[in-house]
Formats: C-alpha cells, sequence, structure tokens
C-alpha cells in the first residue's frame, strides 16, 4: 500500500479516500427491474405536512404487454407512522409504459414545529426483500 501511496499524487490520492471513504448517499434510490427490456427507477420525495405525497417511479424501456405490478411499503425513519404518515404495510402499483408512475402515501401533521424528517417507500419482491428504496422528506407545514 506504501508503494502505490507513493506513486500517485496527493491530488490522486485525495480523489481516491473520496471514492473510497465517503459514504454513499442516504437514499438508496435504485432501479427496479421490470422486464427484458424494461427498468425502472425509484425517486425520492419531498413533502409537506398535512398533504398527499406522490413518490415517482419513471420507467425507461418498454414494460411487458402483461403488464408489471410493483410491491411497496412503508419504513420508518424519523419520521414514524401513524404521527407523522400514514403507514402502508402492503401496496401495489402497476406500472405502465407512459414513462412516470406515482404512489400516493398521505403525510399527517401535528402541531408541533419541526426539523425536516424523513421515512421510506420500500419496493420489495415476492418474499419481502427489498429491491430499492425512495426516501420521502417531510417539511414541516408550519414552515411555509
Amino acid at each position: 500500500m506504501t508503494r502505490i501511496a507513493r506513486r500517485l499524487s496527493a491530488s490522486a490520492l485525495v480523489l481516491l479516500a473520496m471514492i473510497v471513504l465517503l459514504p454513499q448517499p442516504a437514499s438508496a434510490a435504485g432501479n427496479l427491474p421490470c422486464g427484458p427490456d424494461c427498468l425502472a427507477q425509484s425517486l425520492d420525495a419531498v413533502c409537506w405536512e398535512k398533504e398527499w405525497c406522490a413518490v415517482q417511479i419513471v420507467v425507461k424501456g418498454n414494460v411487458p404487454t402483461s403488464g408489471l405490478v410493483l410491491q411497496y411499503r412503508t419504513a420508518d425513519g424519523t419520521a414514524s407512522a401513524p404521527g407523522d404518515y400514514v403507514e402502508v404495510p402492503s401496496g401495489e402499483l402497476s406500472l405502465t409504459a407512459e414513462g412516470v408512475n406515482q404512489l400516493r402515501v398521505f403525510v399527517a401533521g401535528d402541531a408541533a414545529r419541526e426539523r425536516d424528517e424523513m421515512f421510506a417507500v420500500e419496493f420489495v419482491d415476492g418474499e419481502g426483500r427489498t429491491l430499492a428504496t425512495s426516501t420521502v422528506t417531510v417539511r414541516d407545514a408550519a414552515g411555509r
């Protein structure tokens, strides 16, 4: 390792350290396979308290003609159900080929002034394993 470090310039070493040592973004929003010629990407969302929140899925490619149903559930983060949002223990979203699909979750509200909070929408397979996650950031309605 010291031989490698001696050969690299200081800036290259800093770049290497950033790539290897820095944590990945908190959001694990990712890609969901939806067929041989199809990829669905889950996106993060920012929502206000006391409103319906749309979590988007962008479809790239061709959804199979038989369609595809994504299973999802919500999971607590710094925001927790039922005080901060309405839990969805199990839900389904039918993907269409139009490009952008969305599911909706209700973000509850309370009287307390708070910093931003977060919860997750997890896309799962038939056995409950998480395939991708969208992070939902909840903004306090009093802060508008």
